[in-house]
């Protein structure tokens, strides 16, 4: 690890507990979040939209993994998705770069490109796999805060203090949403809602991308450990989607035909491959996912996984 001193935000939920589970023992970690959570660290509590909390809590710290944030649109409404994903990641980029902190590693989504959000109007991509080039059109408030949440990060580095990396992770596929990820299986067609009593109903868009919370973890940590300066985004993302289909099978059936293909051979190679390029991940972060769901998908409630 490059860094001694590690402030994680949002340390207190699903996938702050993750990162904190895989970065133990490997820095001296601080978790900033609105109550302590489990994890035998130093927390601080406090809203990302204090700027002296936040500030206190920076203080001293080598390196940011900023995960706190508020997570989706059924979280809170536009105005609060916009006052803490991007006013308070504000306050904490300021603090951060007036205390010196070398690295921050930005939690985005993949909801920037358009195409993850139902609620929102979804826009089909332009070409398969989705790399970094592909235009970036989000619909709804939280998948543009997280754009305009990497839009200032990369203002920030242009100031050349901070080193910024873009995370931008799928549907996180936690425990206990197993039993959801089951039910939409089961019944594609009607689920909706939470039926099987989970946080929230299974995500991951119209070909149901997931990324396992230990792998999305580990992918943080790369972040931190890779060798990089100035500003860079990255897919988080498992090698398989959830559907029932085969990716491009599933997306001609979603919209009515298929997208350019540039690159045919991945979907040949793995004919659930997922809609983003992961090939970036793969070599620039050494990031290749180790786990995936799509054995607990079409196991019954009950079976063991």
């Amino acid at each position: 690890m490059n860094y001694e001193r590690v402030l994680v935000t949002g340390a207190a939920g699903k996938l702050g507990q993750a990162i904190l589970r895989d970065m133990a023992g490997k820095a001296r970690l601080t978790g900033f979040d609105l109550h302590a959570g489990a994890g035998d660290i130093d927390w601080r509590t406090g809203t990302l939209t204090d700027a002296a909390a936040v500030a206190d809590a920076v203080k001293g710290q080598d390196a940011i993994l900023q995960v706190g944030a508020i997570p989706n649109i059924w979280s809170g409404s536009g105005e609060a998705l916009m006052q803490v994903n991007l006013v308070g990641l504000y306050n904490l980029l300021s603090a951060a770069e007036e205390a010196g902190v070398k690295r921050v590693i930005f939690c985005s989504s993949d909801s920037v490109v358009g195409f993850t959000v139902h609620e929102g109007a979804l826009r089909p991509p332009e070409q398969l796999p989705i790399d970094l080039t592909h235009p970036l059109n989000p619909t709804d408030p939280y998948a543009l805060s997280k754009l305009l949440g990497e839009e200032m990060c990369r203002s920030f580095t242009l100031r050349g203090k901070l080193e910024i990396i873009a995370m931008r992770p799928v549907f996180v596929a936690y425990p206990e949403m197993y039993g959801e990820i089951r039910a939409r299986s089961r019944s594609p067609q009607s689920y909706k809602g939470t039926p099987a009593g989970g946080p929230s109903s299974a995500g991951g868009g119209p070909c149901w991308h997931h990324v396992d919370p230990r792998d999305a973890a580990r992918a943080f940590r790369l972040a931190l450990e890779m060798r990089y300066q100035g500003f860079d985004r990255f897919f988080v993302c498992g090698n398989v989607t959830l559907h029932p289909q085969p990716t491009l099978q599933r997306l001609e059936s979603v919209l009515g035909y298929l997208p350019r293909l540039a690159k045919p051979e991945i979907y040949a190679q793995n004919p659930f491959a997922p809609l983003y390029d992961l090939s970036r991940s793969r070599e620039i972060l050494g990031f290749d996912a180790e786990f995936d769901a799509r054995a607990v998908s079409l196991l019954q409630d009950g079976e063991a996984a």
